[in-house]
């Protein structure tokens, strides 16, 4: 009998890690785990997401910016938040009349290779970082926009994701994001759309929109209460604090990214991704 035990065990545990790896992406073994996962998967990771991204413009970019035009703003800095392979961050750039500036920001560094080589001629108005953990190196009210699509449910805190991203959005500015649905099958973590607007309201958010987008996500748009002056287009080395000091003093050197203030040095890889 102790032969079928162990057997029984096995599967047990390979059915655990098979939900765990795929089924969650790997978002409750840690972030250095999580992140090789999606090193490992990024270059055929948009393989099976073409579905959800036959209408990118149509879904995505184009309410967003017409969001934004209500804000006003002429030139919008927006934080893409797991930005994966740039899906969104493509979708805005392809569109002619978005003249602003993006962070892209990702826990894998071969996602954002896939989305340095997505958004190759935009480069000049795009800066990629590959962050691990919370919370963001940004200033509070830093960007006109944030961005974070198809995470929420993954994170282990969703709640405390939106209000760090509802930190660095500056009252006024706009939030896009996304409900995992009831078909996801992510009971667990799926939130009904009443229980969204109540988080949503919680953190600050108001007129927002919860709406269809594809089968296993609602698209979501919602403003943050107050107002403000636009934030406009900037650097990644504009708005980054130094997490040793917490001041924003950089200088580019070969290969690195430096701190005036404290001398730490962030690596740049060959592709120009700022890795924290």
């Amino acid at each position: 009998m102790s032969w079928i035990l162990v057997v029984a065990i096995l599967i047990v545990i390979g059915f655990i890690l098979d939900r765990e790896i795929y089924f969650y992406e790997g978002a409750h073994l840690g972030p250095r785990v999580q992140s090789w996962l999606y090193d490992r998967w990024s270059r055929k990771y948009d393989e099976g997401k073409r579905e959800s991204q036959l209408r990118d413009r149509e879904m995505l970019a184009q309410p967003l910016l017409s969001a934004l035009k209500a804000t006003p703003v002429q030139e919008p800095f927006i934080l893409d938040f797991a930005t994966g392979t740039g899906r969104l961050s493509h979708a805005l750039m392809s569109q002619a009349d978005f003249k602003g500036r993006i962070i892209a920001v990702d826990i894998s560094q071969g996602m954002l290779e896939q989305a340095n080589e997505k958004l190759s001629s935009h480069r000049d108005r795009i800066d990629f970082l590959r962050l691990l953990t919370f919370p963001l190196p940004f200033p509070d009210h830093s960007f006109d926009a944030v961005c974070c699509l198809e995470v929420l449910e993954l994170l282990p805190d969703a709640n405390a994701a939106l209000r760090e991203m509802t930190r660095v959005l500056r009252p006024g500015g706009i939030l896009l994001t996304s409900r995992g649905t009831e078909e996801s099958g992510r009971k667990a973590k799926v939130k009904s759309k009443p229980e969204f607007g109540l988080l949503l309201t919680k953190n600050d958010f108001a007129n927002f929109q919860i709406a269809p987008w594809w089968k296993l996500f609602d698209r979501v748009i919602a403003m943050k209460n107050g107002s403000s002056e636009p934030v406009g287009a900037r650097k990644l080395s504009e708005v980054m604090r130094c997490s040793a000091c917490g001041h924003i003093d950089w200088e580019q050197e070969a290969g690195a990214l430096k701190c005036q203030k404290c001398g730490k040095e962030l690596p740049i890889t060959k592709e120009g991704i700022l890795l924290d």
